[in-house]
């Protein structure tokens, strides 16, 4: 309640001094209420698509840190249902898949495998510290999976739409992904992040800026993996948000991950945009928006 309450000061500040646009309201064509009770399993009709994914080992990862704590939108984590609406909203269309969550406490889940780990990130007194170990084993946990699919996530996403079978191709395609960021340029995330840093290379921040939900990884991706390995490497050497540290790796590797549209990452500033495949309901004017109860 508190960490949403000022999530809302700090955005309505933003507008403010415009830093951040005020969001017109559009009508949502979500009229009926959607929360993770009233889902059940989607029929997949496409024969050649089932067999793909039959023949396909999925698995969907989370990294969950700290027993109590509040996410980037202001959202609070409910400890007896904190992976969700991810999970059930993900099961619904993969409920072959593999689940599996890193965390540093006991977290019982049913169906989700759990990975308990001790974090490498130095700064343990900083306020950002969790959030860093939550991103340093979100790129772990990509390298550490046996599947073909591998795909890490938040535990506020909200999946829509069954277009999220797209993303199994792309990762195929590309071998690796990552979604854009509503703020683009890496200069401006910095700028206004909770965990900013100076970019002192030539680019001077005027690259591109991930988002890290969902990232994938496929398993024969040798590019891919190099990037996520140089991923943790830095989060340990030069621990920052994760932006900046992704950023840093494309510059040391030379490989970047394929960037995913918005649809599939919905964050505030995109409420409205169709063809949404997953929203990032932690955002508490995405939830509103779409009529999620969470």
């Amino acid at each position: 309640m508190i960490g949403s309450l000022l999530w809302r000061l700090r955005e309505a500040k933003d507008v403010l001094i415009g830093k951040k646009k005020a969001v017109s309201k559009i009508k949502t064509t979500f009229q009926k209420k959607l929360s993770p009770e009233n889902l059940s399993n989607y029929t997949i009709d496409d024969q050649e698509l089932k067999s793909f994914l039959n023949s396909t080992s999925i698995e969907f990862l989370f990294c969950e840190f700290g027993k109590e704590r509040v996410n980037a939108g202001g959202s609070a984590f409910d400890g007896r249902n904190r992976l969700e609406p991810s999970l059930s909203t993900i099961r619904q269309f993969f409920p072959n898949a593999k689940f599996t969550v890193y965390s540093d406490f006991d977290l019982e889940i049913e169906g989700v495998d759990l990975k308990k780990v001790e974090s490498p990130i130095p700064e343990k007194d900083h306020p950002r510290y969790l959030y860093r170990t939550a991103d340093y084993f979100k790129f772990k946990s990509l390298l550490e999976s046996e599947a073909d699919f591998r795909c890490v996530v938040d535990s506020d996403m909200f999946v829509v739409s069954s277009h999220i079978y797209r993303l199994v191709y792309l990762t195929k395609i590309f071998g690796f992904c990552a979604p854009y960021n509503p703020r683009n340029l890496l200069k401006r995330d910095m700028e206004i992040s909770l965990d900013t840093k100076q970019i002192l290379d030539e680019s001077g921040g005027f690259g591109h800026s991930y988002n890290q939900s969902p990232m994938t990884l496929w398993k024969d991706a040798e590019n891919g993996k190099k990037f996520f390995d140089a991923c943790c490497n830095l989060m340990i050497k030069e621990p920052s948000r994760a932006s900046l540290v992704m950023w840093k790796a494309a510059k040391a590797t030379g490989f970047s991950p394929y960037l995913l549209p918005a649809e599939f990452c919905v964050c505030g500033e995109d409420v409205g945009i169709g063809n949404e495949v997953i929203l990032h309901v932690g955002h508490p004017s995405v939830a509103e928006f779409y009529n999620i109860k969470i």
